[in-house]
């Protein structure tokens, strides 16, 4: 099992959600991610009557093996999926990432109602791209300010 940590970090202005790089391989087998694209929401608008979705990818790429993988990421510092929320000091943002377009399958480790991602069978030394689907409903009423909230991502193998 090897884990990269992703930061999500934003104004209420302009939320956004970075990644950091991991790498995990054991001599030159196992699978390692290559980068966490962030997923930048742009401006929230709390008059807004619809939500705000953004994406943004991760990358991974496995070596010298073909059995199945599967990527779970954690409920972040809300201890819940449902919804998942950055925080600013006691105010919290409401949010979720997504393993589908139609944003109606949450991306966990699958408790909860959630689902990984997986398992499937990465190509040997390809590079496999996968896109987090995130959404931050529409009409909530916080403060202005920086929002974060600290996720982990991790590869089961």
């Amino acid at each position: 099992m090897f884990i990269a940590r992703i930061t999500a970090i934003g104004l209420i202005t302009g939320l956004n959600f970075l990644g950091c790089w991991a790498a995990a391989h054991a001599q030159g087998r196992g699978c390692q991610f290559l980068r966490v694209t962030g997923l930048n929401f742009g401006t929230y608008d709390p008059f807004s009557p619809v939500p705000l979705d953004t994406t943004g990818q991760v990358q991974l790429i496995c070596r010298g093996r073909n059995r199945p993988v599967t990527i779970q990421l954690s409920q972040g510092g809300s201890n819940s999926f449902t919804p998942r929320q950055m925080s600013n000091g006691s105010d919290r943002l409401n949010y979720n990432l997504y393993l589908d377009a139609n944003r109606s399958l949450i991306w966990g480790d699958g408790t909860e109602g959630t689902q990984q991602q997986g398992p499937f069978i990465p190509g040997n030394n390809v590079l496999n791209t996968l896109t987090i689907y995130g959404r931050i409903p529409a009409q909530q009423w916080v403060t202005p300010g920086l929002y974060t909230d600290s996720l982990r991502l991790t590869i089961i193998f």
